[in-house]
């Protein structure tokens, strides 16, 4: 039997379909690889770019950190405030502390070549040296933070261990065989550092002290706090520093950090910092009154001169060790660098370290 001719299969129709499905296929594929391509040479050529920006972006920041050295070395130059450091002053940010010269300078959006860089200085004076104080001042700070006592003598027995240059194990402390064996998460096995600590960061590595503590996530155990102190939101990162002098700036300082100075207590502390804060109770600000003089402090109403013979030992209204941020910009691309440095006199300050992130 004979099949009608439009009834019968169309193989060549058939076929050129599947062609042409087959074409487009392998369009789509070489157009995926020519995206991938095109977004893969676009990072590389970035990247390249980037690279040659980099020693350009380095003498950005050292740049920005002989910016901040010349303000403060300017600043000693100006009568009054070359006595006393304080969060008014331009330095910190503040509409103080200028004289002709650094009226006409800025620390936000300075052009440099082809790029921009910010400008930040922070005093370390505004919290304790933990080689200094550190025994003393952080038992007071975890019993603020709410710490369990078993806790915080091994703290405090394991940062002794850390720091002392023997190899005896206090009761509640730990040496080199017990991080080996079990370092805290999540290092690999370390040994103890038997000297100073160099960077705060350090205490995460000392037994007992957790993100948390370091940190500062709030209290840990409200009900361990005595009546009248604080929340413990700080954490040792806000109270402490690896360089710096062996006083704290009381113009400086936050109410944190006064709260653990020995004798010192949650309403001590903030009456001197709403004394020094003016009438708008905010830092850094035009109605500011900072303690040009120590004794000073005894405009706080609640300061008697028992309290501020006591308090002589830890305060001071100078700081002599800044850390400088420089955030450096070329068009899209930036980058922060940190330098610490140090006031050796009125107008010279050496550069302890830079870094960049």
């Amino acid at each position: 039997m004979r099949i009608p001719h439009s009834q019968q299969p169309n193989s060549a129709k058939d076929q050129s379909g599947i062609a042409l499905i087959m074409v487009m296929v392998v369009v789509l594929a070489l157009g995926i690889m020519a995206a991938h391509f095109s977004f893969s040479m676009k990072i590389e050529t970035r990247l390249a770019i980037n690279t040659t920006r980099d020693p350009d972006m380095e003498w950005m920041g050292r740049s920005g950190v002989e910016l901040a050295k010349y303000v403060l070395s300017e600043k000693m130059t100006i009568p009054i405030e070359n006595q006393f450091d304080s969060l008014n002053q331009m330095w910190a940010g503040g509409p103080f502390g200028t004289n002709e010269v650094l009226a006409a300078i800025s620390l936000r959006d300075v052009s440099l070549g082809d790029g921009v860089i910010n400008v930040k200085i922070e005093d370390l004076e505004r919290r304790f040296n933990v080689n200094v104080h550190g025994p003393e001042i952080i038992a007071q700070a975890l019993l603020y933070m709410g710490v369990e006592s078993f806790q915080s003598s091994v703290i405090m027995d394991s940062l002794m261990d850390w720091v002392d240059p023997d190899l005896m194990v206090r009761t509640n402390g730990a040496d080199e065989e017990d991080y080996l064996a079990e370092p805290n998460p999540p290092f690999p096995p370390y040994l103890v550092k038997n000297g100073p600590i160099d960077d705060l960061s350090e205490l995460l590595f000392i037994r007992g002290i957790t993100p948390e503590i370091y940190y500062g996530i709030p209290s840990l155990d409200p009900s361990m706090m005595p009546v009248g102190m604080g929340t413990g939101t700080f954490g040792l990162v806000d109270l402490f520093t690896a360089v710096g002098g062996f006083q704290v700036n009381i113009n400086t300082a936050s109410p944190a950090v006064l709260q653990m100075i020995p004798g010192m207590d949650e309403n001590l502390a903030f009456d001197i910092i709403m004394t020094r804060a003016g009438f708008d109770g905010m830092d850094g600000t035009e109605d500011d009154l900072p303690y040009v003089r120590i004794q000073d402090l005894l405009t706080v109403p609640s300061i008697t001169p028992d309290i501020m013979q006591s308090l002589r030992r830890y305060v001071t209204n100078r700081s002599n060790t800044f850390e400088v941020i420089v955030e450096a910009q070329i068009d899209e691309y930036s980058r922060i660098y940190r330098a610490l440095i140090v006031r050796v006199s009125a107008r010279e300050f050496a550069v302890l370290n830079m870094r960049w992130e």
